[in-house]
């Protein structure tokens, strides 16, 4: 089975509950995304669309 790249766009930029403002991954998420399975990932993968971020903030940056 061929891994599930990362969505990550290089942004890393997130709002005040921790959703990257460039893939939407939470910050566990981005930082544990090679621990995860396929089917962990592909899961995840189909949530980023309908993720948002806090309305009203500008992106700011995470240091992991």
């Amino acid at each position: 089975m061929k891994e599930i790249p990362s969505p990550c766009i290089s942004v890393c930029q997130y709002d005040s509950k921790g959703v990257c403002f460039g893939c939407r991954r939470t910050v566990d998420e981005a930082g544990n995304w090679s621990k995860y399975t396929n089917e962990e990932k592909e899961a995840i993968v189909k949530e980023l669309s309908l993720r948002r971020n806090v309305e009203g903030e500008e992106p700011t940056v995470f240091l992991r």
